[in-house]
């Protein structure tokens, strides 16, 4: 079973407090993969930053996605359906494994994959991914729903996410047309 887990597509980090030029051009892709895992019933996670005073990483970045503020909320383009398959799992440091219980909800739910998207690439999906591979999860990115932010090195971020942590890079279309592809065989 899959899930998507979508990271850090926050208002702060998409127009707000560290606000990212290039999350607004994974948005597109972020949309048409997301419609795609609800079509194919996968289990959806959103994997925010929710901020507490003290948090360490507020001594990093400063004060960005607290809980509660509209900052810590994902963007209106992206926006959950909660329920029992669609979780809000917020965080309170880079991985969305650390500290959330995201683990137990996947291992109830029967997940045993993950594709991680969103933001970014070089940090909290690297975090998530590096959780996930020492949870036994099998890791997919698609490279077009994933972004770091400006210099950084998108391919080199990829390359380690592959290298390192044993992730299959694709695209939103290949993981679209092996639904496809798997249907027609049936």
């Amino acid at each position: 079973m899959k899930a998507l887990v979508i990271i850090d597509m926050l208002n702060d980090f998409v127009d707000g407090a560290l606000a990212n030029p290039r999350a607004q051009a994974i948005v597109p892709a972020l949309r048409r993969l997301l419609e795609h895992a609800r079509r194919e019933d996968w289990v959806i996670v959103f994997s925010n930053d929710a901020h507490e005073a003290g948090d360490p990483e507020l001594a990093v970045w400063g004060e960005h996605a607290m809980a509660g503020t509209s900052g810590a909320q994902v963007i209106a383009a992206l926006e959950p359906q909660p329920g029992g398959r669609e979780l809000v799992s917020p965080k309170r440091a880079y991985g969305a494994f650390d500290g959330t219980g995201l683990d137990e909800q996947l291992r109830l739910l029967g997940v045993d994959q993950v594709v991680l998207a969103g933001q970014h690439t070089h940090i909290c999906v690297r975090h998530s991914a590096y959780g996930a591979l020492i949870r036994g999860y099998e890791i997919t990115v698609p490279r077009d729903a994933v972004c770091g932010f400006e210099g950084v090195d998108e391919e080199a971020a990829l390359d380690y996410l592959r290298d390192v942590y044993h992730a299959r890079v694709t695209t939103v279309a290949e993981l679209e047309g092996t639904s496809a592809r798997r249907d027609r065989a049936a």
